[in-house]
């Protein structure tokens, strides 16, 4: 492959940008199309209904966004962002207990979702040959025998016509309501599989002010609820601008209210009075606003028969998880290290890119596997849930639970818990016998805190 080649992205958001920064280093030009319009500030996006509730960025994707924007962690705990210890900062209540508070050095960046993304965009904007094009949809690809030559795009702007852009390398990273599989039907191919994990959540999300002598027994909150009949949690995150970020949201329909008072009603039920008691004497800054998950989703392009050349799909267009667990901007993280691996491998055989995109449609979902079981398997201990649930989920969920009951007093289980959630650590690690041996050999349960 040589570099005389020009990629475009679908979708401005944090995948695309992601995707588009490996794609810099191997390709002349490569050209993003955002149907939103792009500002230089840290303002919600239309297209991203969720980016005004709480993210996460666990500490694996941190990590390699670090690798790929060098100080990009410097710049958001110096722009404001929450730099906190997980296992010891965090106030963790989890299947009827407080998880242990020691520490780990795992180390996150709290910040508002905007935030995260207007700092990458920034670092992006500033490679040379990449362009990013906002309000511009991209209404379908363009395509030869076999093979996806570019897109087709409409720019928002008056009077623009619609215009064909070529492309050697196509990318999707247009999200959840991505259009490839009805644009591959169009050009005669089979849709992919899917599963579909419907958990029916939804949420409510309000910002509170975080004075600076303020104090609190922790940093951050999270009070979860113990399945199957507990349904209902809540999360208090510190977040630039001083400010807390309180999030409280229900599996399986059961959703908040929006007003004050059913939302500190909503507060009390959780089953510890933590975040209640913190919502109730906290000065609230903004009306609360809500979102509602219907399902995960997990396409298997993998699977196909047949598939153009000229295509990657990546990020939430791929996969797309219960944003409750704060998965999706590590695993589009993973899927542009991923990407970075089959270039680079790719350039140093003299591979083809049609190779190199099958190389990556074959890999990224071993990737994908870890994070889609912890998540899937997760939501199906409650009963309203439907769905393909992973093979082996009934007995994982059965581990996992008394893992979760010795992370209130057994340390080296509480870290390697936390290591494995945040991606560091493969799950096999979680079944090590430090482990295995207390959760078989003795019992696990601990009564409610």
């Amino acid at each position: 492959m040589n570099r005389h080649t020009n990629a475009v992205v679908i979708g401005g958001s944090i995948a695309g940008l992601l995707a588009s920064r490996v794609l810099a280093d191997h390709f002349d030009t490569v050209t993003i199309f955002e149907k939103d319009r792009l500002v230089d500030n840290a303002e919600p996006r239309i297209g991203v209904p969720q980016g005004r509730h709480v993210h996460s960025i666990w500490k694996r994707g941190l990590t390699l966004m670090e690798e790929s924007f060098p100080g990009l962690t410097s710049e958001l705990v110096e722009g404001g962002s929450a730099e906190v210890e997980m296992t010891k900062d965090f106030a963790w209540y989890h299947r009827g207990v407080w998880k242990l508070r020691v520490p780990s050095g795992i180390r996150i960046t709290c910040q508002t979702r905007p935030f995260l993304e207007w700092h990458i965009r920034r670092r992006v904007r500033q490679i040379s040959n990449v362009s990013l094009v906002d309000r511009c949809t991209v209404k379908r690809f363009a395509a030869d025998t076999g093979r996806v030559t570019g897109v087709v795009i409409q720019s928002h702007r008056a009077g623009a016509a619609e215009e064909t852009v070529a492309a050697d390398l196509v990318v999707d990273a247009s999200g959840r309501g991505s259009r490839t599989p009805h644009w591959l039907e169009e050009m005669g191919y089979e849709r992919p599989a899917m599963s579909v994990i419907d958990v029916d959540v939804g949420y409510a999300t309000r910002f509170y002010a975080r004075p600076p002598l303020e104090e609190h027994p922790w940093n951050a909150l999270i009070i979860a609820p113990t399945p199957p009949h507990g349904t209902r949690l809540g999360v208090v995150f510190p977040v630039e601008g001083q400010r807390w970020i309180v999030m409280l949201g229900g599996w399986n329909g059961d959703h908040p209210p929006r007003d004050d008072d059913g939302l500190l009603e909503f507060a009390r039920s959780l089953e510890a009075p933590d975040i209640y008691t913190f919502m109730r004497d906290a000065e609230p800054l903004t009306p609360s606003v809500g979102y509602r998950f219907r399902a995960n989703t997990r396409r298997y392009y993998e699977r196909m028969h047949r598939f153009p050349g000229g295509l990657i799909v990546l990020g939430d267009s791929l996969c797309s998880f219960n944003p409750i667990y704060g998965q999706g901007m590590t695993t589009s993280a993973l899927d542009a290290m991923t990407l970075r691996e089959c270039l680079e491998r790719g350039a140093h055989k003299g591979d083809s890119l049609d190779a190199i995109a099958n190389r990556f449609r074959k890999k990224v979902p071993r990737r994908l596997e870890a994070p889609w079981r912890m998540a899937a398997g997760e939501d199906m201990n409650w009963p309203g849930t439907h769905g393909d649930a992973p093979f082996g989920t009934p007995l994982m969920n059965w581990y996992f639970g008394r893992v979760h009951a010795l992370a209130a007093r057994d340390p080296q289980v509480l870290v390697r818990f936390v290591r494995v959630a945040n991606m560091i650590d493969s799950p096999v690690r979680i079944f090590h016998p430090r482990v295995l041996a207390p959760v078989l050999t003795r019992s696990a349960r601990v009564g409610r805190a």
